[in-house]
């Protein structure tokens, strides 16, 4: 696996046996829109895979997301199901979590099953090793795994076109800033302070961790067809509708934090 740290790619060293010995305590939020399908498995994984961590489902749906969550908690102290009212998008559910969290690093996690829960040690373990304020868990590094993901032109295309504006706007190789996957610490978002409310702040964390000298770190991970439930994008003409609004917004809204006007 391979580690990029403002932009030159080193071997990633595996995860240090002190952090599979102390455990280190951390959040992990995990934005739902109706995710009954997968919610049960996410967390049975998770809680298997991290269990020192504390788990927050922000569920702003209206299916039984979190009924089952409250369910599973029950039995699993560290899970906390919160039932987002008001919701406004992934953005404010994020914020919602960060408010709620009692740890000092959080990892935002996807209940769809598309990442996987094994990674997340990888992922939130450059910070506990000192070596990074916010971690990317990027779908596209080399070493990266997305063999089972059937990508669309669509997305791969605006993926392409999102990272390659961001990273020269930051001056830095951004090799996934979409990514659902990602942690960071506390004081990194004080700083970071994030403003939109829907799916642009996943832009916005890189970006503007970049233009306040944070130290980001890539790291590479599993990605998979969606394991249940539909994209907060939609399907078919809506999805492209969608997805070509949020593009927009996001080469926008990068621009401006660049120009400084926001």
């Amino acid at each position: 696996m391979e580690l990029v740290i403002d932009c030159k790619i080193v071997q990633q060293i595996p995860v240090s046996a002190d952090f599979n010995r102390f455990k280190p305590p951390f959040s992990v939020i995990i934005a739902c829109l109706n995710e009954e399908d997968t919610i049960v498995e996410c967390l049975e994984r998770l809680t298997k895979s991290v269990p020192e961590a504390e788990i927050l489902v922000m569920h702003g749906g209206k299916d039984r997301t979190y009924e089952l969550a409250r369910n599973f908690a029950q039995s699993h102290p560290n899970v906390i199901a919160v039932r987002n009212e008001n919701d406004c998008g992934k953005g404010s559910a994020i914020k919602a979590g960060i408010k709620r969290a009692s740890r000092d690093v959080i990892c935002q996690f996807d209940a769809d099953l598309q990442f996987e829960p094994e990674d997340m040690a990888r992922v939130v373990s450059p910070i506990f090793e000192k070596r990074a304020d916010v971690v990317i868990g990027s779908r596209f590094m080399k070493s990266a795994d997305a063999s089972t993901y059937g990508f669309s032109f669509f997305r791969t295309l605006g993926n392409r076109v999102v990272n390659l504006w961001v990273s020269l706007l930051c001056g830095q190789s951004m090799t996934d800033v979409t990514t659902g996957y990602k942690a960071w610490t506390r004081a990194a978002m004080q700083t970071i302070n994030f403003r939109d409310n829907g799916f642009v702040y996943e832009v916005e964390i890189p970006m503007r961790a970049c233009l306040k000298n944070l130290r980001v770190v890539q790291v590479p991970v599993k990605y998979h067809d969606r394991q249940g439930g539909i994209s907060g994008h939609g399907t078919g003409l809506r999805e492209v509708w969608s997805l070509g609004r949020t593009g927009f917004r996001i080469l926008m809204t990068a621009l401006a934090i660049r120009l400084r006007r926001n």
